[in-house]
């Protein structure tokens, strides 16, 4: 019998939702895997990874694109060569909506029936990688916190009025971007490198971007006032985000950033401490389950 290794983030928004886990495994034991389940400790999903999957056939990720990339990064840097299945259960989930994988669990859960093992390209960034985004500046948060209730009610205007406030508290700080057909030399509030078109839930922020294309996606943004910040945000909403003269919008197979003024930076979701970046595109390093097209 093949062996699957559940890794469960319960601590994530869909997770809170009775019958996910019993779904997932009757699911598993009828594809004829034998399922571990392991619930993710405060540190995260690399010691369970480490740990207990050598010897597995496929790992099941169960929480949001923060843990997702947790499995990833772990599974190169152990040297694994495990499909990995997500189910979607956080609070943005970019990953899984590019990909076309369901955004509701069970729904997830119900195509992983049929899905087949496809290489996808992911993030080299330093000593680590990440499965789509890297970002220095937390405009993305304000998208990713608000409230569902008044996205349901608003819609757009949610995105809209939530990022033009984020927009003008965002601290300033000085960024070096380097890709082999350019430099730029800016004060920013925003820098992504994104290799996913959806960033913060917004599906269209980098209309540009190619999940498999073998490119960096990198967007930098000047301080804005406030009548640029409601152009801008209304520009990203409508997937526009690169027609705005304080953008200035790079594609590139490989990038150096550095940046001063900053203590943290985010990658995929999650706060981690600054380090000026090396950073590339790893053509085809992660096998994602996915619904043949």
């Amino acid at each position: 019998m093949k062996k699957a290794l559940l890794v469960h983030n319960k601590k994530s928004g869909q997770s809170k939702k009775h019958g996910i886990e019993a779904a997932l495994i009757q699911q598993l034991n009828a594809a004829g895997y034998e399922v571990m389940v392991k619930t993710t400790p405060e540190s995260g999903a690399e010691g369970i990874v480490s740990e207990y999957a050598a010897d597995k056939d496929l790992i099941v990720t169960v929480g949001g694109d923060g843990t997702i990339s947790e499995v990833m990064n772990t599974v190169l840097k152990e040297g694994f060569e495990i499909p990995i299945a997500v189910i979607p259960t956080g609070t943005v989930n970019d990953l899984a909506r590019v990909h076309g994988i369901p955004l509701d669990a069970k729904k997830a859960i119900r195509q992983l029936g049929t899905a087949v093992p496809v290489p996808i390209d992911i993030i080299r960034l330093n000593d680590r990688h990440a499965s789509y985004l890297v970002a220095l500046g937390a405009f993305m948060t304000a998208f990713a916190e608000v409230d569902a209730r008044i996205k349901h009610k608003t819609g757009r205007l949610a995105y809209l009025f939530a990022g033009i406030k984020m927009l003008l508290r965002l601290k300033k700080y000085s960024v070096t971007i380097k890709t082999p057909d350019a430099e730029v030399h800016s004060a920013s509030v925003l820098t992504i490198v994104s290799k996913l078109r959806s960033v913060g839930s917004l599906g269209r922020l980098i209309k540009e971007a190619g999940a498999d294309d073998g490119l960096l996606h990198i967007i930098n943004i000047e301080p804005v006032n406030v009548f640029e910040a409601v152009h801008l945000i209304f520009l990203a909403v409508k997937g526009n985000l690169t027609d705005h003269e304080k953008v200035t919008y790079l594609t590139a197979e490989k990038a150096e950033i550095s940046a001063a003024g900053l203590s943290h930076m985010n990658i995929d979701g999650d706060r981690y401490d600054y380090r000026d970046m090396d950073i590339s595109v790893a053509r085809g390093a992660v096998l994602l389950m996915k619904h043949p097209k």
